[in-house]
């Protein structure tokens, strides 16, 4: 589509236009549309809707339980540590909550409320987490090792919780 040459002049006049203060809009040529001098705070806030609290802590929830896996695929692949001891303990939740504060800070989830809920995700996930072991082992298989997922799902049952080595069936 052949446009009309402009020159100086023309530029000048679609400025004036927008600089109009009876004009609550312009028209632009290259968009092909009227863009608005101004939005009203309204509009702004309209647009810009704050997600619900409960789908806030889901989501640090959910980072917290990511962070944990994370910290036992480091364990299992990388340190090769699958015997039970405090010091893995402890390794283990270094690591969690290391990957959680960057995971939290990438998603900019740090806030009070949602670091609780974060650390909830964890010790969910430190209890309860062998049930998607039991949900999906051949996939989780290729996350973690086939041995590990084989121990687990020896030394477990499915829908159980562990605290501190004990196995209570729910």
């Amino acid at each position: 589509m052949p446009t009309a040459k402009q020159d100086i002049n023309d530029f000048r006049d679609r400025v004036k236009r927008i600089g109009n203060p009876r004009n609550t809009s312009y028209y632009d040529r290259d968009l092909g549309m009227e863009i608005p001098k101004r939005v009203s705070h309204k509009e702004i806030k309209k647009k810009n809707k704050k997600p619900s609290v409960l789908s806030t802590l889901l989501v640090s929830v959910i980072l917290g339980g990511l962070g944990l896996m994370f910290a036992q695929v480091v364990r299992i692949r990388y340190f090769g540590l699958t015997e039970p001891s405090n010091l893995v303990l402890y390794l283990e939740l270094f690591i969690a909550f290391w990957a959680v504060v960057m995971l939290a800070a990438l998603m900019d989830r740090r806030k009070t409320s949602e670091r609780i809920a974060q650390v909830v995700g964890v010790a969910v996930m430190m209890v309860a987490g062998h049930n998607i072991i039991w949900r999906w082992p051949d996939q989780l298989a290729i996350i973690y090792t086939p041995a590990h997922v084989e121990q687990v799902l020896e030394t477990t049952t499915q829908h159980s919780v562990v605290v501190r080595g004990s196995v209570y069936g729910l």
